[in-house]
């Protein structure tokens, strides 16, 4: 999981695509979501979990915290089939939330949590399982383009000032405006979306919340959100 925009889709579908026998289901898609709603078997006689295989199939579920019973679907799907595939689970504000509540899927899963790219990514994006590198000169341009652009892919990619203002201002209205209106009952939008930016502004500052409080809610009722809801968003 992670936040909106860090490239869990294609994470997934690129690791999936190295098995001759992958498949990829979006809740988004209608299609995706009958064949998922139908239950596990109907998915299950979709990979020809049936049939001998030279290698285990991988099935990516994108977005499926959607699906009101998912972690029912995906604790059944893997009790019955888990030995006959290989799963990947994406999802973002949501699932994150969530898995806090009642985790029927513990022991299931291991958790990976994508963030976006850093300067050690950019100088040397290779695995190694040595602890203590060598030291690498990072490139000024990428420097300047991940201090400039941020680290989410495709602004970064882009490098494009234009772009990249169009895309953040889209990215905090799918957050506030869809994700926070989803996953809690919150009214006063525009007073989180404040609380955002003056939490954005005191990034490597001591953080005195009375006076986020006074500075974010004066002359209004006060509003309990849990942080996590967006927070976890706005890295």
């Amino acid at each position: 999981m992670g936040p909106r925009q860090v490239g869990k889709t294609t994470t997934s579908l690129e690791t999936s695509s190295h098995s001759s026998a992958h498949y990829y289901l979006n809740w988004d898609d209608q299609a995706h979501r009958l064949l998922i709603a139908e239950g596990q078997e109907a998915v299950a006689r979709h990979m020809n979990l049936d049939k001998l295989q030279d290698e285990l199939p991988i099935v990516v579920f994108d977005e499926i915290h959607k699906f009101t019973k998912w972690k029912d679907f995906l604790k059944g799907f893997f009790d019955v089939y888990g030995k006959r595939t290989k799963i990947i689970v994406t999802g973002s504000a949501r699932l994150d939330i969530l898995k806090f509540s009642g985790d029927s899927l513990m022991g299931r899963y291991f958790l990976y949590r994508l963030h976006p790219l850093s300067i050690r990514e950019l100088m040397d994006p290779s695995l190694s399982d040595d602890e203590i590198r060598l030291p690498i000169q990072c490139r000024e341009e990428d420097l300047q383009a991940l201090h400039q652009f941020g680290g989410f892919p495709e602004p970064f990619l882009q490098k494009n000032t234009r772009f990249y203002n169009r895309w953040k201002t889209l990215r905090i209205k799918q957050l506030f405006q869809e994700d926070l209106h989803d996953l809690s009952r919150i009214q006063e939008v525009s007073q989180l979306q404040l609380l955002a930016e003056l939490l954005r502004k005191q990034a490597g500052q001591l953080v005195n919340f009375s006076d986020l409080a006074k500075k974010t809610f004066e002359h209004h009722d006060p509003i309990i959100v849990p942080a996590s809801t967006f927070l976890s968003q706005l890295v």
